[in-house]
């Protein structure tokens, strides 16, 4: 299947010196170090970038390192070509039914959304885990008329026991994942959805970070989405089309003593029961995964 879409500039840093050190980890994402003379160089260059060339084989699975549990709504999820994607032309196609919400939505007539985890020690990048900032940056597309219904949750980063980060879960877990949410008749606002250990929420079921600060744009095309956590300070700051449209000091608190786990993708209408729902079968298109240790524009 191909999408033909207006195109979008994605271009990402140049290559640094020859001799920078490339691990490979087979198709469709990679790992890179870089010795003494290439730190600065690469300071934006990612440590890993995943693409969804031969989404769901065993090798795909190794190039993310996709954790061995927490996934659920595989068959909400489809590789397609898109020749305007970033990236290596990849994307993910996640649809959501009407009607649909979390997986583990009771009374949903349709399902919707998926989820999966990466893991950075799986991929190799341990020190990577324990730094002390992690940025993740991808393309999202959302087609015109996107029907928004009330809510709906998006890639984001997590750290610590898978489990413990969402769902009204707060053990040895945080996450940043992102939201569109209604707010003064506007439903494509965008928000950071927080869970840590010391802050998820009077109800236990999030909380709210920078609502309306910026809006996702519904008209066919790639856009960046890039969110920078240091885990020390408990700081946090989001760009959109590589614009600063949030930040706020000390606002992802407690979870300095817990690692980075990597990408938490996970995205789906809700909450957890129908009335969040589109009112037809909608889609989304995501491309092009990236994570460093520096904030990468």
């Amino acid at each position: 299947m191909t999408l033909r879409q207006g195109p979008i500039p994605h271009g990402r840093t140049a290559a640094v010196a020859s001799t920078l050190l490339a691990v490979s980890l087979l198709t469709g994402g990679t790992a890179t170090a870089a010795g003494p003379a290439e730190h600065s160089a690469a300071a934006s260059r990612p440590a890993w970038n995943g693409q969804f060339t031969g989404f769901g084989t065993s090798s795909w699975r190794t190039a993310w390192g996709l954790a061995s549990s927490g996934s659920w709504g595989s068959s909400q999820l489809r590789a397609v070509t898109a020749s305007d994607a970033p990236g290596d032309g990849s994307a993910l196609q996640v649809t959501y039914g009407a009607g649909s919400s979390a997986g583990s939505c009771t009374d949903c007539p349709n399902p919707g959304g998926g989820q999966f985890y990466t893991d950075l020690k799986a991929l190799g990048l341990t020190a990577l885990a324990k730094s002390a900032t992690l940025d993740l940056k991808y393309y999202a597309k959302f087609p015109s008329g996107q029907d928004w219904g009330k809510a709906g949750k998006l890639p984001g980063l997590y750290g610590g026991t898978i489990g413990d980060e969402s769902g009204g879960n707060h053990g040895n877990g945080w996450s940043t994942r992102y939201m569109w949410r209604g707010d003064r008749t506007a439903p494509d606002n965008g928000e950071v959805y927080l869970y840590t250990p010391t802050n998820s929420g009077p109800t236990g079921y999030g909380v709210d970070l920078g609502l309306g600060t910026w809006k996702w744009a519904p008209d066919g095309n790639w856009h960046s989405i890039e969110q920078s956590v240091n885990r020390t300070t408990g700081d946090i700051t989001v760009r959109y089309d590589g614009r600063q449209v949030f930040a706020a000091r000390k606002a992802v608190p407690g979870i300095g003593s817990i690692p980075f786990g990597g990408v938490f993708f996970s995205t789906f209408y809700g909450g957890h029961d129908t009335s969040w729902g589109p009112k037809s079968t909608q889609h989304a298109y995501f491309a092009d995964f990236s994570l460093s240790a520096a904030q990468q524009h």
